[in-house]
């Protein structure tokens, strides 16, 4: 049997950590902050009197249950205290009255393509009557390139306009919400400033600790650079030594993507266990005396929280500080600690400080990899006895990769509906390879002063990472190196990483029964895939899809479909991967559909377009130009079911009148949204139904035949 009081930290953290995922979803339900505390501590008082009440032993699990409830209530009372707009001074509560806003830099500007974007702390608002009032609340900020805002730094106050601008919602089915994404950072509007908005007040209020953090930083960055790194191998140096990730191309992210390596870019365990093995390596002769090994564990934990301050204290290089420091300051007291209360211990502690960590898929990936690596990988070896010294390496390799895969697989189709086939292969080499990197990286950030030495260090620096470039560009080109569209429900979600859970309590465990029960749990996940499937098979429908710069017509006829759009759209495909492929793959449609072009005809089985004419299901859809100017009306309109109008179009809702019976008036969302206003009144000034796209896609159908 377990002996579970091992592991007070896992137990902890179960409860706490349902109890904000239900504190997130369950939004109808918004009691006050002293109702949610005075609870809490009602449950806490309750847990403390059972256990002194409770006499035998056997009735222990009743504190237990006590002690889970208060929990669960403390995880969902810190998630709805830490939202912003709980908070009494939230900016939104008096944006009426507000002219401007005194505002703090609070991340390190990072350069965009076509703009400077960092986050803004909301401290105070000003009006032209009333007196200047503190406030709270962030906002993500976009400054127009200048010399003034390449000037910006981590901790400058501002002033900035109001009103400030709430983040729009998704305006795709399937779309990457974004403002929710941003909402669980606490950041609830964007601007977007060109020089002439805002004002440059002189003052720098950083918080220390992140100021010399950022600025230690970018003193490495130059260091690189100044060691002969560049381009592409200086981008994948700074983001696996330092978390800096900005300089890396896109097509570079896109390989480690598809070769299953993306997380050696992401600066997590894996470099901070190589700091800490290589430091606890260089003070090996700090063994000797009681208090030797002391000052040995200090300096450890002195080095590896020095490492996170200079990678920028991101959350996944926290998480991982944590773990390890659990490890340390259990050798110092000399406790052995199980790693699996440690890892529990310091997600424990990071949901604490930030509820919504349970949200990020940083955390979520990092965690899962973890626990599946120290749980699994050591099963997953005893499979094959090898004696050979290089295949057993080998064989040790391909495990990790294995088991990590293995536990992250939920959280990966989720949330980016894709699959690495190769990953087994890619860690074989990159794993090496990329330990060679972090080893000669920090020795090249030590001697990056003396020249000749850091231009040699330099350049063995360059050539392991031109090598793990090389590398993953060859994965990434191999066919079918990455499955896209694999698209779970949540339900499917929720049974897989039940059946995940299942297959780690049995190795932890060793009850082989759980076994049984995992594979039930699978099979019900492929019976819903497979219903799923099937359906789509006889599905049928149309949308009219979101988009400011582009007009796009999805027509659905089972697994075919056919999309209508303008010559440019295809080729970005920025817009085509954010708000088209995730109802692609939820549909299961090809995510190279068949084009159709506004002024090509065309006919097939389920569809015939003709002019400006479409007939699809039984339904007939027009397109309007505005170059006809129909002052009176035909003594036939032609009566259809769907009349678009699209693009920069002067607004003349009489003359579609005039020439068409049209049920209803769609207004695309590429149509300006000053023009929009103006379609949109004089549909309501005549009387007809109508549509606007910009403010989400228009769908039809999608119902069996």
């Amino acid at each position: 049997m377990t002996d579970w009081s091992k592991y007070p930290f896992v137990r902890m953290l179960i409860p706490f950590a349902i109890g904000i995922w239900v504190s997130f979803f369950v939004s109808s339900f918004h009691p006050s902050q002293t109702t949610l505390i005075a609870v809490a501590l009602a449950l806490l008082a309750v847990s403390v009197m059972t256990s002194l009440m409770l006499k035998h032993q056997r009735h222990y699990w009743l504190f237990g249950v006590v002690m889970a409830c208060y929990l669960f209530m403390s995880g969902y009372s810190l998630t709805q205290v830490h939202k912003a707009e709980a908070q009494r001074a939230y900016f939104r509560n008096f944006e009426a009255d507000a002219r401007y806003y005194v505002a703090r830099v609070y991340d390190y500007p990072t350069e965009r393509p076509n703009s400077i974007r960092t986050v803004l702390e909301l401290e105070y608002q000003f009006c032209d009557t009333l007196p200047s009032r503190p406030v709270s609340g962030k906002i993500m900020a976009y400054f127009a390139k200048s010399d003034t805002s390449f000037s910006l730094r981590y901790g400058d106050l501002i002033a900035v306009p109001a009103p400030i601008r709430e983040v729009a919602p998704p305006m795709n089915p399937e779309e990457f919400d974004y403002c929710a994404y941003l909402a669980r950072k606490g950041i609830t509007g964007q601007v977007y400033l060109k020089d002439e908005d805002w004002l440059d007040l002189q003052t720098n209020d950083a918080t220390l600790l992140y100021a010399f953090s950022y600025w230690f930083r970018d003193v490495l960055l130059t260091s690189l650079q100044r060691s002969g790194l560049s381009d592409n191998e200086f981008g994948v140096a700074a983001a696996i030594l330092l978390g800096y990730d900005d300089n890396l191309a896109d097509e570079v992210r896109k390989n480690y993507v598809a070769a299953g390596s993306m997380h050696i870019l992401c600066v997590s365990g894996m470099h901070v266990g190589i700091i800490y093995l290589l430091a606890s390596l260089l003070l090996g002769f700090l063994n000797q005396k009681k208090w030797q090994k002391a000052l040995k564990q200090a300096l450890l934990l002195a080095v590896i929280w020095f490492y996170a301050l200079i990678a920028g204290l991101s959350p996944s290089i926290l998480r991982s500080a944590l773990m390890i420091s659990f490890v340390i300051i259990g050798e110092l007291f000399r406790r052995k600690g199980f790693i699996i209360n440690s890892i529990a211990a310091s997600a424990f502690i990071l949901l604490c400080v930030n509820p919504n960590n349970l949200f990020e898929i940083g955390f979520l990936l990092s965690y899962s990899a973890v626990i599946g690596i120290v749980v699994l990988q050591k099963p997953f070896y005893s499979w094959l006895v090898i004696k050979n010294k290089l295949l057993d390496r080998i064989w040790g390799i391909t495990t990790v990769a294995l088991a990590a895969q293995v536990a992250t697989i939920p959280f990966t189709l989720l949330y980016f509906n894709q699959f690495s086939t190769y990953f087994v292969l890619s860690n074989l080499f990159m794993t090496p390879i990329s330990f060679i990197v972090v080893i000669s990286g920090m020795v090249l950030l030590l001697v990056s002063w003396i020249p000749y030495l850091s231009a040699l260090v330099g350049y063995l620096v360059w050539g392991a990472v031109y090598l793990m470039n090389w590398v993953v560009a060859k994965i990434e080109s191999i066919p079918y190196s990455i499955i896209k569209g694999l698209y779970i429900s949540d339900v499917e979600f929720a049974l897989l990483l039940v059946a995940l859970l299942l297959l780690l309590m049995m190795f932890i465990l060793l009850k082989r029964r759980l076994f049984i029960i995992m594979l039930s749990v699978l099979m019900l996940m492929m019976v819903s895939v497979t219903v799923r499937i099937y359906s789509s098979e006889n599905q049928q429908g149309m949308t009219v899809f979101s988009l400011r710069k582009h007009t796009a017509i999805d027509f659905v006829w089972g697994r075919e479909h056919l999309l209508l759009a303008d010559s440019t759209l295809m080729s970005d495909a920025s817009t085509v991967d954010y708000s088209l492929k995730g109802v692609w793959s939820k549909r299961h449609l090809s995510s190279q559909p068949q084009m159709l072009s506004f002024d090509e005809d065309f006919t097939n089985s389920y569809l015939s377009k003709k002019s400006n004419l479409v007939s699809f299901d039984g339904k007939l859809l027009a397109f309007w130009d505005d170059s006809l100017q129909i002052k009176e009306s035909l003594n036939f309109r032609l009566p259809v079911d769907y009349l678009l109008v699209y693009g920069v179009q002067n607004p003349d809702v009489q003359s579609i009148v005039n020439c068409y019976d049209a049920k209803m008036l769609i207004v695309d969302g590429s149509v300006p949204h000053y023009l929009a206003e103006k379609w949109v009144s004089q549909a309501q000034t005549l009387g007809m139904p109508y549509y606007s796209v910009g403010e989400g896609a228009f769908e039809v159908g999608y119902a069996f035949k």
